[in-house]
């Protein structure tokens, strides 16, 4: 919506144009009120004044108070623009956060315009915003165009500084707005040359040798290939994308949070976790609550820029419903995410059935129902699609509720009639899919997966094998990649022994030439294998699948340039008999058993050395012989473990748990906690968990960890 036009004005578009490319434009061309606001207050203050004849000495109120007066409305300014360090000749968008920093919220229907300046040059603008804003809310915008017609700029081919900035309101659609004079933020803009990542020198971009923004996390223990060479390989990387999101309501973390309050706590969610002391042992690391309305987007866009910094091509998005009612969102959790790839783009979305969970009671009905959330994704710019234009679909335990390969074929030739949509469904077989489940899914898919179990690869050609007996069905093979699973609401458990699953089963994808894996899973905090960053698991599986994903991808394994050690175990023995909790309700072993209660040490190291765990007055250590990915392990014993790496007898990284070892527990926990030298945890963090403050959740790693 814009301003009226004075009568002789030019064309619509052209008058946008004009007043764009012309910030102090002509008198004419601007609504009176936009400059005479502040001198209509005086003026009315002194008219009042006036009239009741005191010639408006006595009406003069305290500085503050006046001041007050003036600004009731609302008011929007910028307060921060990104990116603020770009390569040569690189094609920039820029964006910015606005925010309402008056005390009205902002009239909805009319564009909140913002418009970016390099050095002065109106370069791009944001006209798409049009929401009502809240008092004290804030909200990113992009832009979408510009004067050259296009929402990119083109940066210098020269390395050199520049000025930034943003001009919010900047042709003055909200006359209202209390304030003109704080409408514009400025920054530095420095054009650096793009950094090399490779020359063990710190240069470009880059905050460490050869690590930083453009170069991976310095907290990586090898240099990271770019992004872009990781998305083009021709190997595949999908991981399982559950309903747990980062935060589900928004709130403080650390008192009203539903994580805290309903899944962690005992007695959450009316107390039916109890008999098991809550339905999960960890949440995701939290953050504090955002001030955007569009908190769920943004966090959706967060996760997405996560999973891809580490060679994730996409999600597989977990999908039985397309309602709200009742399951706390799960619809809008889904849908955000495919909003939110199809926003970032370069990022895949394969919508997955969970058959296990979808039901309706009717076959007819369930097949009504897939076809309903197909038709509201159809459109989505991010949904996976083949080269011949076929929809990826995934279906898992596609036998559940005895569902055949006739259900499904009918789904296929729905979807085609009535969606315009040619499917590529891809089962997913519990375990890895007996010969059986292979014979009855051949007529209808295209490609198979599985989901695995979390227990270490003992045996040489184990993938290998599976690839091989799903092209016999003439079937690609997508393998599963998992870390561990808990679950003490199923009162169960796989061994994973520390992160030998993790690693074993990736060392043997890569030696049998694997094609394509799915992570099992990102997110699925209920049943603890998710490798998203956690208060339990922290960044060690988020890391080491970086690790693996690029030497997956590339067919190199990385070089290790900085020495990192990474720590895995339990916060009590299997063994121990909880306090409170009953045996009936105890979790028990499933596969990979028996259990085993070790503390691992697994060091990346740039040559040779000696890892050491101590736990009171026993050290146990091990010398090394070269460098690369080398681990330890000991028994577990009550205590807070430390872990060191020496050479020649000198120590040269030392650190402690994040997790103490007890001897008594209430309720049984038997998921492996970790954590890393390289993320280590906040100083004041030792105090806060030996008080018992519910702070404590927001220390180990970082805070703000979406941020990086």
């Amino acid at each position: 919506m814009e301003p009226a036009r004075p009568w002789n004005a030019p064309s619509s578009s052209r008058w946008r144009e004009s007043r764009r490319r012309n910030p102090e434009r002509s008198l004419w061309m601007q609504p009176v009120i936009h400059h005479s606001k502040s001198a209509w207050k005086v003026l009315s203050l002194g008219l009042l004044a006036a009239w009741m004849g005191c010639g408006g000495d006595p009406l003069q109120e305290p500085p503050a108070s006046r001041q007050e007066a003036l600004v009731d409305g609302y008011n929007l300014v910028v307060t921060g623009v990104s990116p603020t360090t770009v390569a040569p000749t690189s094609a920039v968008t820029f964006s910015a956060t606005i925010k309402n920093a008056g005390n009205v919220a902002t009239p909805a229907g009319i564009v909140h315009g913002l418009s970016f300046w390099v050095d002065g040059t109106q370069v791009s603008w944001s006209d798409t915003h049009t929401s009502s804003l809240a008092p004290g809310a804030s909200v990113t915008l992009t832009a979408n165009s510009g004067p050259a017609g296009t929402k990119l700029w083109t940066a210098p081919a020269t390395a050199g500084d520049h000025t930034l900035l943003a001009h919010v309101d900047d042709i003055n659609r909200l006359p209202a707005e209390t304030s003109e004079s704080d409408n514009q933020y400025s920054v530095p803009l420095s054009v650096t040359p793009a950094a090399t990542c490779s020359d063990r020198v710190r240069n470009g971009t880059e905050t460490g040798v050869d690590c930083g923004p453009d170069c991976g996390p310095c907290e990586w223990p090898f240099t990271a290939v770019p992004r872009t060479t990781l998305r083009n390989s021709a190997k595949r990387v999908y991981a399982h994308w559950h309903y747990y999101p980062v935060s589900l309501g928004n709130t403080n973390p650390t008192s009203n949070d539903y994580y805290e309050l309903n899944y962690i706590a005992v007695n959450g969610e009316g107390g039916v976790h109890a008999a098991y002391g809550g339905m999960m042992r960890e949440r995701p690391l939290p953050r504090l609550p955002r001030t955007e309305t569009d908190w769920r987007l943004r966090d959706a866009k967060d996760e997405i820029e996560l999973a891809a910094r580490i060679g994730i091509d996409g999600f597989y998005l977990n999908l039985w419903t397309d309602s709200d009612v009742n399951n706390g969102a799960v619809w809008t959790r889904a849908k955000t995410i495919v909003d939110a790839a199809s926003q970032v783009g370069g990022f895949d979305i394969v919508p997955n059935f969970d058959m296990t969970i979808l039901g309706t009671g009717s076959q007819t009905g369930d097949q009504d129902l897939m076809i309903r959330i197909l038709g509201q994704l159809k459109s989505s710019a991010a949904l996976l699609r083949r080269p011949d234009g076929k929809y990826v679909v995934g279906l898992f335990n596609p036998a559940a509720q005895g569902r055949t390969a006739a259900f499904y074929a009918t789904v296929k030739q729905r979807a085609s009639t009535e969606l315009g949509m040619s499917l590529y469904l891809v089962p997913v077989f519990l375990g890895t899919g007996s010969t059986a489940l292979f014979e009855e899914y051949r007529s209808v898919g295209d490609a198979y997966a599985g989901w695995g179990t979390a227990v270490p690869v003992t045996t040489a050609g184990y993938s290998g094998s599976l690839k091989t007996k799903a092209a016999g069905y003439g079937k690609s093979w997508m393998h599963p990649m998992s870390s561990q699973d808990y679950r003490p609401k199923d009162r169960a458990f796989w061994e994973a022994r520390n992160s030998l699953t993790l690693r074993s089963i990736w060392e043997n994808v890569i030696a049998d030439g694997l094609d394509e894996v799915q992570i099992v899973t990102w997110n699925d905090q209920h049943e603890h294998h998710n490798i998203r960053p956690s208060t339990g698991k922290q960044w060690p599986a988020y890391d080491m699948t970086a690790y693996y994903i690029q030497w997956f991808k590339t067919g190199t394994r990385p070089t290790v340039e900085r020495d990192v050690l990474y720590y895995n175990h339990r916060i009590h023995s299997q063994s121990l008999v909880p306090t409170t909790q009953t045996s009936a309700n105890l979790a028990v072993c499933k596969a990979g058993c028996p259990a085993t209660n070790d503390v691992e040490l697994v060091g990346f190291l740039t040559s040779a050395g000696r890892l050491e765990i101590t736990q009171g007055t026993t050290t146990y250590g091990e010398d090394k012989t070269a460098g690369g990915v080398q681990a330890i392990r000991t028994a577990l014993a009550v205590g807070t473990p430390t872990f060191r790496l020496k050479r020649s007898g000198a120590t040269v990284v030392e650190f402690q748990s994040m997790h103490p070892i007890v001897g008594s527990s209430a309720y049984q926990d038997l998921l492996y906690r970790a954590g890393s030298s390289a993320r280590a945890a906040l100083p004041s963090c030792a105090a806060s968990c030996a008080n018992g403050e519910a702070r404590c959740r927001l220390c180990p790693g970082e805070p703000m960890w979406l941020k990086r």
